[in-house]
């Protein structure tokens, strides 16, 4: 392992992380009511700190390459990292509330929910524990930008300009990206990561101008557009996209939400001409079909049960929340702890499915649960047929045994995590369903979940030391429990 050039890179990726703060800087001068100098001290905190530890660390040679082992450091080290120093502007500014606390005690409280909240930004899980939303624009807006940042990944996005990474960025590339499938559309990964990032910058840009054309301020438009395309579901509204009571605005952002939980390859070839892309894949049939049955389902229990008074308006909000959980976005336009148990039930198991392999989306991934009910398949089918040689095969290709291996250790990892997690949260005296549904929601990064965490309630009375288990959580379910858990393996760290 050469630990070196791990604080080399990661280094870089605070220098290119402190940049990203520019833009809030800019909208806390324009605005001017506030936000600037926290801005300002934590771009300069930031930038200092990455310097040092690129100046420090880098490499003699010209030549050098990334293991995995290094890779899965520098992804994991990257993530806390920049959830801590991503923490500093709202340290600075103060913006969360320590009513009640004096000295070690309102600090502690200060920066756990500092930390949290940038955690949540960055894993695109949108948990918060902010309770007072009228903030500094600058400060709201570094809030959603971390969402953005994230969606793609810091590091997939860092790959697209930091060329220093060389030949070692695939090893990053697979230790980050999302979902069992990495889909190399050019040859060299940082060309990859470029094309990636044109699709997430050409998203943005369309739902920001068509939020704006349903009435939404530019501030506002471009704060939902950074949760919706990273799903993460940050909001500048305390009541969330419900606030805003405007139907157009409730299906922009559902149909931006539904793009953003599919494979951004298959909008790359979309965009190339490739028109039929999206309905080849029986991994976005079956994403669709999902999100289609448990709309119409919930439709029909919100009318059955009186909480929406027209089909029009049942329908508007359960394909919003359907589309919302599912994407693992997290944005609300109604409180649904009030609904039909079993809506509260298909929107709960709604947690685990997530989006697809390759979107900014958490969860299980949808072609993680296509083949492994396959594999379920192709073992009930081997005891008929014992010598039968069966092959799990995904849009035609069969599915090399690797990548079947690691979808069962991964689901063994998921629940191991999911039980520790649930039990840690009832042992601080959390009800069942606060704990099983904060957990799920950390976990596949959603945000909101049911109970004391419901849509319209947030972490912000939770014990500290929960803030920062489900902060742990929420990065080890962004980076898909291996790219972490593994960094806990004795082998790992042995020559």
């Amino acid at each position: 392992m050469q630990i070196r050039l791990v604080v080399y890179v990661l280094g870089w990726i605070l220098i290119v992380f402190s940049a990203s703060m520019a833009p809030s800087l800019a909208a806390a001068l324009i605005f001017g009511d506030g936000g600037a100098l926290a801005l300002m001290t934590a771009m300069i905190v930031t930038g200092s700190a990455g310097a040092a530890m690129e100046l420090l660390n880098k490499p003699s040679g010209a030549d050098y390459e990334i293991t995995p082992r290094d890779g899965f450091l520098i992804v994991t080290g990257g993530w806390f990292l920049c959830s801590l120093f991503g923490a500093t502007p709202f340290i600075f500014a103060h913006t969360f509330e320590t009513i009640g606390l004096e000295g070690f005690g309102a600090g502690l409280r200060l920066f756990t929910d500092a930390v949290f909240e940038t955690a949540s930004g960055l894993t695109t899980t949108g948990a918060s524990v902010l309770t007072n939303f009228e903030q500094p624009h600058g400060i709201m807006f570094w809030r959603s930008t971390t969402h953005w940042l994230g969606g793609m990944g810091i590091i997939v996005l860092s790959l697209a300009i930091l060329p220093l990474i060389g030949a070692g960025g695939m090893q990053l590339f697979k230790s980050e990206a999302p979902g069992p499938v990495k889909d190399r559309l050019k040859p060299r990964i940082a060309d990859t990561a470029m094309t990636l990032s044109k699709v997430y910058v050409l998203l943005t840009v369309a739902q920001t101008i068509a939020l704006c054309l349903c009435g939404m301020s530019l501030f506002d438009s471009l704060c939902h557009t950074f949760g919706t395309v990273a799903t993460g579901g940050f909001s500048t509204h305390p009541l969330s996209v419900g606030g805003y009571n405007s139907a157009p605005i409730n299906y922009v952002i559902t149909f931006f939400m539904i793009l953003a939980g599919a494979n951004f390859a298959l909008h790359y070839r979309f965009l190339k001409g490739h028109f039929g892309v999206h309905w080849e894949s029986s991994e976005w049939r079956v994403y669709l079909s999902i999100m289609g049955a448990a709309t119409l389902i919930i439709t029909l229990l919100t009318m059955l049960h009186g909480d929406y008074s027209t089909f029009a308006d049942s329908f508007q909000h359960s394909i919003f929340q359907t589309a919302s959980i599912m994407t693992t976005t997290g944005f609300a336009t109604g409180d649904f702890e009030g609904w039909h148990p079993l809506a509260q039930m298909i929107l709960f198991l709604l947690m685990f499915v997530g989006g697809c392999a390759g979107s900014t989306g958490g969860g299980i991934k949808v072609v993680r649960l296509i083949l492994l009910a396959k594999i379920a398949y192709r073992e009930m089918y081997r005891l008929l047929y014992p010598a039968a040689v069966v092959m799990v095969k995904m849009d035609g290709k069969s599915a090399p045994d690797r990548v079947l291996a690691g979808i069962s250790g991964f689901f063994i990892l998921m629940a191991a995590v999911f039980i520790v997690s649930v039990l840690i949260l009832s042992a601080f005296g959390l009800d069942f369903l606060t704990a099983m549904s904060g957990t799920a929601a950390c976990l596949f990064n959603i945000g909101p979940g049911l109970g004391l965490v419901g849509p319209y309630d947030n972490y912000a009375d939770l014990p500290i030391l929960i803030k920062w288990w489900l902060a742990f959580c929420m990065i080890v379910g962004r980076l898909e429990f291996y790219s972490v858990l593994i960094l806990s393996a004795p082998d790992f760290w042995r020559k």
